[in-house]
């Protein structure tokens, strides 16, 4: 930093004779955005694209050494239109915007979680019609029923996605660990899915490697399960008829690596990278006709278990989705006949 301005020494804490002798980095809290910015041989700032002369940073943080405090801010790196590679950056206060979108969730929680009530009421009711308790029921009022349990179930699954993402951004929820079977796990994820893929007369394989029923790890069996039956939901989802899906799940040194491999159309290389954000709605050439929270949520999941999600694909192949859980297997037991 070779100048500041009397804004930057309220919002830092710190005189311009102080920021001056200091690296940018020194001051500012990037995160994730931090491989934006690295330095070159003479210490000049680097990471702006090649076809622009900017660089905007969002969630950064501004430390303050006055009041050990971080200022939420966004960050505009532009160079100046000269020959001294210098650049000039402006940093803008986004304090009250952060509070805004807090309160926005936090109405948008209030109101996702009192519409659980209603419909769990009306699901209840059109099953006690169905089932026959509140009596008979002919068959095309059977098929509008049941066609009204459909929607309600769908929008209900909304719902508790809504609530998901929430509790997660906020750091509400907490990952509740145990030791479980694995292999357990995963074939019951494998038995409720496979009447989908045989509808489109899927070849619908498990691969459980070398793992036995002994094969035990700890971590939150429910949220696992979620992020299990959403990859390969989808695999059958988009694979077309007659098509081929491979679940692949194996333990290695001390990891749990699960893949979910297909042969359907393919994502495009420029969708790749977005395909994990909220909302996400399938690729530019398809939309989805889901929440786009799915693949949101299971790499939240995953990430809180600090693990890693990736997608592999191809055009016209098929995909590939990888998670990779770190030093989660615990020793198998031992059985001693004593």
């Amino acid at each position: 930093i070779e100048q500041a301005n009397p804004a930057c020494e309220n919002m830092t804490g710190l005189s311009e004779l102080s920021l001056c002798k200091k690296k940018f980095q020194e001051i500012a809290s990037m995160g994730k955005f931090s491989e934006n910015i690295r330095e070159n041989s003479n210490g000049v700032i680097m990471g702006l694209s090649n076809d622009s002369n900017d660089l905007l940073i969002k969630d950064c943080y501004i430390r303050n050494s006055l009041g050990d405090s971080k200022v939420p801010v966004e960050i505009n790196f532009a160079a100046i239109n000269d020959e001294s590679n210098k650049f000039v950056g402006v940093i803008r206060d986004v304090s009250k915007h952060k509070e805004t979108e807090r309160l926005r969730d936090d109405f948008i929680a209030t109101l996702t979680h009192d519409l659980r009530t209603p419909l769990l009421a009306a699901i209840q009711t059109l099953k006690f019609f169905l089932d026959g308790s509140l009596g008979p029921v002919e068959e095309k009022q059977a098929v509008l029923l049941s066609t009204m349990l459909k929607s309600n179930e769908d929008l209900l699954g909304l719902v508790n996605a809504l609530l998901e993402v929430y509790r997660f951004e906020s750091g509400k929820l907490e990952l509740c660990k145990t030791v479980f079977s694995v292999k357990d796990l995963v074939v019951q994820c494998y038995e409720e899915l496979k009447p989908l893929p045989a509808k489109k007369n899927i070849n619908f394989r498990l691969d459980l490697g070398d793992i036995t029923d002994d094969t035990e790890i700890l971590a939150d069996k429910a949220e696992l399960k979620r992020v299990i039956i959403n990859l390969c939901g989808n695999a059958v989802n988009y694979t077309n008829k007659d098509g081929e899906i491979e679940i692949l799940a194996k333990v290695q040194s001390g990891d749990f690596i699960f893949s979910v491999t297909d042969n359907g159309n393919g994502i495009p290389k420029e969708d790749i990278p977005n395909l994990f954000n909220r909302f996400s709605q399938g690729t530019s050439k398809k939309r989805s006709t889901g929440t786009g929270l799915g693949l949101y949520l299971s790499r939240q999941i995953i990430e809180a278990h600090g693990g890693k999600i990736w997608l592999e694909s191809k055009l016209n192949k098929g995909s590939e989705f990888t998670f990779l859980l770190t030093d989660i297997v615990k020793e198998e037991r031992q059985v001693i006949n004593g």
